[in-house]
């Protein structure tokens, strides 16, 4: 304390503040000189710039004045002004309206854009009284076409059924609703169809006998059974192929590299990469180019081949998105897949590090097997914009959210609606869309979710009561949502995704 206090008398001395007292009356001398000065001027050139129009000028341009307004602009204004106003009013409403400084959460409404029935001209079944319903369903990449296939779900032994695929097109002389275009039947039931995420003509579809089919519909309406390209018989052991994947432009790199590798052969520029997926646990990897007829395998998958495990019954796949522009920390690997099966098991898989089955030329994928679920998994995706993250659904109404590099989930969401399939929603990275079952205690069919709260969001207008079978976004555009059902009704929805709101919580995983 007593250095403190001989710290403070040294500061808090007046003799250096006596000894210049009188400059500072010089100074302020000077500066009183300066206002003077200043404020005269100011005053001159106020009187002066007063006295610029005299009511002789005014008069003098009497002739000029009753010129003013020019010929048709008061009626321009009363035509124009009051929609304006009303433009302005309405916009400062939905400012307040979507502030976010309102603690009551905006409804957001779908609207219905269509509902389809999709009526068949011939009896798909073969003497069982079964139902068809939509067994899949795929927008093109421009969102203008969506490919519906219809068939049956179970088959006691093996699929006796017809199978159809039914194009609908955007047509502008119809008001710009989906209209009939074409039908491609099969023998049997086309279990997955689907489009190419860029190329708006390609459609690959599958069957429940194992085919892998691909179509060029450019020209729909000179459509023949010459412009597909069909896998080679055997493939997944003659069982239902369970999902379908187009490569994205740098996971085909990888694969179209390997071929060249193997078979020596120089790749197309057409070259498109198409993964399949069947019940007898295996993956297969095409190399397809519909112009030039080319339909060969690349790499054949077995779920967990070099274990003396049972074979999985795969339902479900996807592979990782690639993000090119991220900073380097947050890279990750991009041949990573993950797996799901109906008996509830996740494999997280890796394309390029595998161990060789003995006696084949089959690879097993999987490098780590998650904790899944206790039921079948109904579909599993990676987020479109979290690197790493994916979400899995069961049916058991159970959506978890994993992250690649840890086997636990991050998340567990027991729903208490009855779930039958799951897509992201895009330009919403923490938010799913689900397609419901049928229960008497609601009149909805979809639900969306923020899988980071776990809570419901506000959304209204998807009306319906048949169990949801199928289910696809159209990531191009506007977020425009089909969902087909047991009754083979197609309904098409326009949500207005934007408009979902997200706190900084909500998008922490």
């Amino acid at each position: 304390m007593s250095n403190l206090s001989g710290y403070d008398s040294e500061v808090v001395g007046f003799e250096s503040v006596t000894r210049n007292k009188s400059s500072e009356s010089d100074n302020g001398t000077q500066t009183s000189e300066f206002a003077e000065v200043g404020a005269s001027s100011q005053t001159n050139l106020s009187v002066d710039s007063g006295c610029n129009v005299t009511p002789e000028d005014l008069n003098a341009t009497e002739s000029v004045l009753r010129q003013y307004p020019p010929p048709g602009l008061n009626e321009f204004l009363r035509r124009v002004v009051p929609a304006m106003m009303d433009q302005l009013n309405q916009n400062d409403k939905e400012i307040i309206d979507n502030s976010s400084d309102s603690d009551d959460e905006e409804l957001v409404s779908a609207k219905l854009f269509q509902e389809i029935e999709v009526k068949t001209e011939h009896r798909l079944g073969s003497g069982d009284h079964q139902s068809p319903c939509v067994l899949s369903l795929s927008w093109s990449s421009a969102g203008n076409s969506l490919a519906v296939s219809i068939g049956y779900t179970h088959h006691e032994n093996w699929c006796e059924h017809d199978g159809l695929i039914r194009i609908f097109t955007v047509k502008r002389t119809a008001g710009d609703k989906l209209v009939q275009a074409l039908d491609i039947t099969e023998k049997n039931c086309v279990s997955v169809v689907q489009y190419h995420p860029s190329v708006a003509a390609l459609l690959a579809y599958a069957t429940t006998s194992g085919e892998v089919v691909i179509c060029n519909l450019r020209n729909s309406l000179d459509y023949h059974e010459g412009a597909q390209l069909t896998s080679p018989s055997g493939c997944h052991g003659s069982k239902r192929v369970s999902a379908l994947l187009w490569a994205d432009q740098s996971l085909a790199n990888i694969f179209l590299t390997m071929q060249i590798k193997n078979t020596g052969k120089r790749r197309g520029a057409a070259d498109q990469i198409l993964f399949s997926s069947g019940s007898d646990g295996t993956i297969n990897v095409w190399q397809v180019n519909s112009s030039s007829k080319v339909f060969e395998n690349v790499v054949s998958y077995a779920v967990n081949g070099s274990r003396k495990l049972a074979t999985p019954d795969i339902t479900c796949f996807d592979f990782i998105k690639s993000y090119p522009l991220r900073p380097s920390d947050d890279k990750v690997a991009d041949d990573v897949f993950v797996v799901g099966t109906k008996s509830g098991a996740l494999y997280l898989c890796r394309a390029k590090s595998c161990r060789q089955i003995a006696g084949s030329n089959v690879l097993d994928p999987v490098y780590e097997v998650l904790e899944g679920h206790s039921t079948c998994i109904l579909e599993v995706a990676f987020s479109l914009q979290r690197p790493g993250v994916f979400a899995s659904v069961s049916i058991g109404s159970e959506l978890k959210v994993y992250d690649m590099n840890q086997a636990a989930p991050l998340k567990v969401l027991c729903l208490d609606v009855p779930i039958s399939s799951m897509c992201w929603l895009p330009n919403n990275p923490s938010v799913v869309v689900l397609g419901l079952a049928a229960d008497p205690q609601r009149k909805h069919s979809l639900a969306v979710y923020n899988v980071c709260s776990g809570r419901t969001l506000p959304v209204d207008g998807f009306a319906g009561e048949g169990t949801v079978t199928s289910l696809s976004v159209n990531q191009s555009g506007s977020c425009r949502i089909a969902a087909g059902d047991s009754a083979s009704i197609v309904r098409v929805w326009d949500l207005p995704s934007r408009k979902i709101r997200l706190s900084s919580e909500d998008l922490e995983f």
